[in-house]
């Protein structure tokens, strides 16, 4: 680009002064040249003179043209085998650059495989110093071993009569364990049933004390609903509500608040049956 603009700068500089050449030229033949002497001459000739001069100039004018096309063209074919070499060195460069990449490639490679191979040598000693070791051991293991078993021998036997005599002990502590487990369970069941018989005689005693307190004024009879009811300790009811309803509102909601009004429901002083009935439900039938 800059080899382009360098020429036809220089074209433009030649042209003008070419021109400013042949313009001082025909200046000074006109007006420097010495007069003629002899008459003057036709008319015809002074302007065949002035074709003539006109014709010369424009012949030189081409003439220099094609000198100046002829200088121009070999520049450009001057500045194009330039750039020729220029990208035949850059692509030279690349390939010599690509071909030490590629070298530096190999040896990196070459560099990681010795490297990868010394380590599996040296994996192979570290296995057979392992493998010697471990055969030493076994060796030393197999030959305690062989030590051992005489005195595990003895010790079976010892042991074979301790355990007979530890088996008959615990075949007699089971025997009465059986015995103790199930005078325990007896024990159990008639304390279940002594809680049982105290625990239905509050719950009645509970369904009395919530019937004194229901309103059966104006309301059918045969109705009845199932009531939930949640107590603290000394009977103090928390919460009383309809688990099943009896289909009528006003009963259901006179059932509820003949539970409030009866608390603190009867209720036993141990805390042990207290927490068995804690949360009560049954059917309220007045």
């Amino acid at each position: 680009m800059q080899a382009n603009w360098f020429l036809t700068s220089r074209s433009l500089v030649l042209s003008i002064i070419l021109h400013l050449i042949l313009g001082a030229v025909l200046i000074f033949s006109f007006e420097f040249s010495p007069k003629p002497t002899p008459p003057p001459k036709p008319i015809v000739n002074i302007v065949k003179a002035s074709a003539v001069d006109k014709k010369q100039v424009e012949l030189e004018l081409k003439r220099l043209k094609k000198q100046d096309d002829e200088k121009i063209a070999k520049e450009i074919k001057r500045q194009k085998d330039l750039d020729k070499k220029a990208d035949d060195a850059k692509k030279k460069r690349l390939a010599e650059e690509k071909k030490l990449k590629d070298i530096k490639k190999k040896k990196e490679q070459e560099t990681k495989k010795r490297k990868k191979e010394e380590a599996r040598i040296k994996k192979l000693e570290k296995e057979k110093k392992e493998l010697e070791k471990k055969t030493k051991l076994e060796q030393e293991k197999k030959k305690k071993v062989e030590e051992e078993t005489k005195k595990i021998e003895a010790e079976k036997k010892r042991q074979k009569a301790e355990q007979k005599k530890k088996e008959e002990e615990e075949k007699r502590n089971e025997q009465e364990k059986a015995l103790q487990d199930q005078l325990d369970a007896e024990l159990e069941a008639e304390q279940q049933e002594r809680d049982l018989t105290t625990i239905q005689k509050y719950q009645a005693l509970i369904i009395r004390a919530v019937e004194n307190n229901f309103n059966q004024l104006n309301l059918p009879e045969g109705l009845s609903c199932v009531i939930l009811i949640r107590m603290l300790e000394g009977g103090k009811v928390v919460e009383a509500s309809i688990v099943t309803s009896s289909g009528n509102d006003l009963f259901d909601t006179r059932a509820q608040k003949s539970v409030y009004l009866a608390s603190p429901l009867p209720v036993p002083e141990e805390i042990r049956l207290f927490d068995k009935m804690r949360n009560i439900r049954f059917t309220f039938e007045p």
